[in-house]
């Protein structure tokens, strides 16, 4: 039968959070993302299988003004055989179906001369820092005492203000992927407003990452970055921000993250310009931008 590609089952999840943690190396498991995926574009996620065995996975997810490809994973073991080709290529082909102008992603370095071969571009840089610390759980509801003045856990009435305020700095509307991880850790969704009533900046801060974070300026960021670090992580915690946005890089390293590794932050279609200098100070992940 050689390689086919289909698109990725529930069922099939367990059997592709094999091959992601085995393609990249990772040390926890990526089944919140891949339920993610389903969750809030499950006709964007695809499977590759050699004869019966699954051996690829990517997915992408359409934001209207641009869609972003991610979490392309290919096992050991079938690498350099044609299987990342097959699925960017199939990827490209659902997003030309639904005229989709701009994709971005974020490449390793052994994964951006394939990307360069479909006509995508490096426009930037995304940073990966992290902060090591002892590994503690993150069950039950545990918040701390207090957060900073105007700081607070925002509600389920909050959201949608939450979706208004990123849309104008993300560049798209993503409501489906704030609200799944507000449902996730309603208690680790934290919002800033300043003495009007506007919103600052918000922070989520996930298992084992800070993002999305959010901020009209650095004030606003550091106190999310310092709230959102009072709550309890597992393990090593990072984030992903462009080379660009140097106060965030200046305020990451104050708090003691350090850089790990560079991607190439790539695009094809028509260009377009967003504010991963200035206002983003996180991405929600290297998936999901």
């Amino acid at each position: 039968m050689g390689l086919t590609i289909q698109p990725l089952l529930e069922s099939e999840l367990a059997t592709v959070d094999a091959i992601v943690i085995a393609a990249y190396h990772l040390s926890y498991s990526r089944m919140d993302t891949l339920r993610r995926y389903l969750l809030i574009q499950p006709d964007g996620a695809f499977i590759v299988k050699y004869d019966d065995s699954i051996v690829g996975f990517g997915a992408a997810v359409d934001y209207g003004p641009f869609a972003y490809i991610g979490l392309m994973s290919v096992h050991p073991a079938m690498q350099k055989r044609g299987v990342g080709r097959l699925l960017l290529e199939h990827l490209l082909r659902w997003l030309d179906v639904r005229e989709c102008v701009t994709v971005l992603l974020d490449a390793s370095p052994a994964g951006a001369p394939l990307y360069a071969r479909y006509g995508f571009r490096e426009g930037d840089r995304t940073m990966v820092l992290q902060r090591t610390q002892s590994a503690q759980s993150i069950q039950g509801t545990y918040v701390p005492q207090s957060f900073p003045v105007g700081i607070t856990s925002f509600a389920a009435e909050d959201l949608q203000a939450v979706v208004t305020f990123d849309a104008a700095c993300f560049g798209a509307e993503r409501k489906a992927v704030l609200a799944s991880y507000w449902a996730d850790s309603p208690q680790r969704s934290l919002l800033m407003r300043d003495t009007s009533g506007q919103i600052s900046g918000y922070v989520i801060a996930q298992a084992h990452a800070i993002g999305p974070w959010i901020a009209r300026n650095v004030e606003a960021a550091e106190h999310l970055l310092a709230a959102g670090l009072a709550l309890p992580f597992e393990d090593a915690i990072s984030v992903f921000v462009s080379e660009h946005n140097h106060a965030a890089l200046r305020l990451l390293a104050d708090y003691g993250f350090k850089q790990q590794r560079t991607l190439s932050h790539m695009w094809r279609g028509m260009q377009i310009e967003r504010n991963r200098a200035s206002v983003i100070y996180g991405q929600v992940s290297l998936g999901l931008g």
